[in-house]
């Protein structure tokens, strides 16, 4: 058999290699790390106050109390909150991280939910709506925060 009639089944078995390299990977469900995943809902008296606003912020914060955030995620509502009015899940994709934190999420932080009023992000405003999960773990699922203040 000359070089060039092997050509076709050297490139058809790498082909095939690749493929089930591929399929191996999803079927062995390699995923992101998980950071948490939880719920977020707003006390009944904020409902009034929720009205309106369009964007949620999820921040990862240190758990002694530090200010700067660890990363933040942001989501687009489509409807008033209520109740319980979305689930997330926090992972290095769904997540923009601060540059200190790539990587090195700490073992424990807080999370904060944050309705903004003018959907820019920064820091708390005035109408902004805010609820802080306590201390949790790296890899916490079923986190709950409740939206439950509103920033004076």
């Amino acid at each position: 058999m000359s070089k060039k009639s092997k050509l076709p089944l050297i490139l058809g078995g790498a082909l095939l290699v690749i493929g089930l390299a591929i399929s191996a990977a999803f079927m062995t469900g390699q995923q992101s790390p998980l950071f948490a995943s939880g719920t977020v809902s707003i006390t009944p008296d904020l409902e009034a106050s929720a009205k309106g606003i369009r964007t949620l912020y999820i921040v990862a914060l240190p758990a002694d109390g530090g200010r700067m955030p660890l990363g933040a995620a942001r989501f687009n509502l489509n409807d008033d909150a209520k109740g319980k009015f979305i689930d997330f899940v926090l992972t290095p994709e769904t997540m923009q991280l601060m540059p200190g934190a790539r990587g090195a999420m700490p073992q424990t932080f807080t999370i904060k939910a944050r309705l903004d009023t003018d959907g820019a992000g920064g820091m708390d405003q005035s109408g902004d709506l805010t609820g802080v999960s306590e201390a949790i773990a790296l890899g916490s699922r079923d986190v709950s925060i409740t939206i439950a203040s509103a920033i004076k």
